[in-house]
């Protein structure tokens, strides 16, 4: 199972490499959001922390919308019945979790260094780190599961826009909270149970595509 989960991740890493365009788009859009942002406020950039980090969650919401739309909308019908008969879903989705989770955290480490250089960086813990691995995990989680579904209603990326914001809306919250959270000095007994709660919503998310997958696939 494992060596055929990595085969679909090396697949779609050849595809994004061959149609680099996909990659440059999505950073490209980070980027320009950055400088717009930049623009608004001027050469001496964000100095108050919470607006900071609010709008830089923001950015890295809609950029992560934008990117993980493609995960199962680039998927042509043939190779989905090509997949039918050489993979399981739990496999395919799997393989889709893993391999957007990383295409995630490196948008949003190359987001936060274009981020300080033109707004200044605010942070004063390396706990932040942390939460853009935990954020990049939990918003790719939310995403994947919702572009599977949309791209089996005839691949309706409205569906998309639709449903991801009921559901990610928590976790970005979570996420914003816990960065503003950064700014203080602050003890495990503050942040444990923000943690717990993004601990438990992924492995919701995760089950749910596991299971939920295996319909949709037979559909």
């Amino acid at each position: 199972m494992i060596k055929k989960i990595f085969i679909i991740v090396g697949k779609d890493l050849k595809i994004d490499l061959n149609l680099g365009h996909l990659f440059f788009s999505v950073a490209i859009y980070l980027v320009s959001s950055i400088f717009v942002i930049y623009i608004s406020f001027g050469r001496l950039g964000i100095n108050e922390f919470n607006t900071w980090i609010s709008l830089f969650w923001i950015i890295l919401l809609y950029g992560s919308i934008v990117s993980v739309a493609k995960s199962f909308l680039h998927e042509s019908e043939n190779r989905n019945y090509y997949y039918y008969y050489l993979f399981s879903s739990s496999e395919l989705i799997f393989a889709k979790l893993i391999y957007n989770f990383f295409f995630l955290l490196i948008l949003f480490f190359m987001s936060f260094g274009v981020y300080s250089i033109l707004l200044g960086n605010l942070i004063k813990s390396s706990f932040f780190f942390f939460l853009l691995f935990v954020g990049a995990l939990s918003i790719s989680n939310c995403l994947t599961f919702i572009s599977a579904i949309s791209y089996q209603v005839k691949k309706n990326s409205m569906i998309m826009a639709i449903l991801s914001f009921p559901l990610i809306l928590p976790i970005l919250i979570i996420l914003i909270n816990l960065s503003k959270i950064t700014d203080i000095e602050f003890s495990w007994n503050i942040i444990e149970d923000d943690i717990y709660l993004l601990i438990l919503l992924n492995i919701i998310l995760i089950s749910l595509s596991n299971f939920l997958f295996k319909f949709l696939w037979k559909s």
